[in-house]
């Protein structure tokens, strides 16, 4: 059994200090299935913003304008969400600043499910409208390959949801597949045969 000294060391090799702050980063987690989905999601989204940059044209903004401003907004959206997510994680942020309290495995199912329906829409928007533009084009390929991702990610992390979460007697969870509450407050049936007759 190990000591408390070595549970102490075990447990800081996890982390990685920043320099000299305070600051260290959880290794734990970026090795961890939920951390590499993440660091991908990261650098495809930032892909997606640079394919689709420099693909402008002025008469192609003008008549399928709101088809790439939409795909942009999804992807700089899930860029931010993602980046902040990881940090959050990363740093441990959920630890030192009391964020225990929000369920971190339903949010990130939920994030992740609602971007694989907005990246599908996105890049079904922006491949109807590449309007001759190879940027638009690539912007589109990378889109749904994003959406893969982002399919995959979801499918998991309900695999992940369904196995790591309390059971609970949340109707929303319970359609997930997470288990239901037993009641354990019913008392157990009497049985005579193993209590003696008595005069009481």
């Amino acid at each position: 059994m190990m000591s408390t000294e070595e549970s102490k060391e075990a447990t800081e090799s996890h982390f990685v200090p920043i320099g000299t702050s305070c600051l260290s980063i959880d290794m734990a987690f970026v090795k961890s299935h939920l951390g590499v989905f993440e660091a991908v999601v990261i650098i495809l989204s930032l892909v997606c913003c640079i394919c689709s940059a420099p693909g402008s044209n002025i008469a192609c903004d003008i008549a399928y304008g709101s088809n790439y401003a939409f795909y942009k907004f999804v992807v700089g959206s899930a860029f931010l969400t993602y980046l902040i997510n990881y940090l959050i994680f990363a740093i441990k942020f959920d630890e030192k600043w009391c964020m225990k309290f929000v369920p971190w495995l339903v949010w990130h199912f939920v994030v992740a499910a609602i971007f694989t329906f907005l990246y599908l829409i996105a890049s079904i928007g922006m491949v109807s409208k590449t309007c001759g533009q190879a940027g638009y084009a690539a912007a589109a390929v990378t889109g749904f390959t994003t959406t893969v991702v982002f399919g995959f990610g979801t499918y998991f992390l309900l695999l992940m949801l369904r196995e790591d979460h309390a059971p609970s007697d949340n109707k929303f969870l319970n359609m997930l597949g997470v288990p239901r509450r037993s009641d354990t407050s019913t008392s157990p049936e009497y049985d005579s045969e193993t209590f003696p007759d008595t005069k009481y």
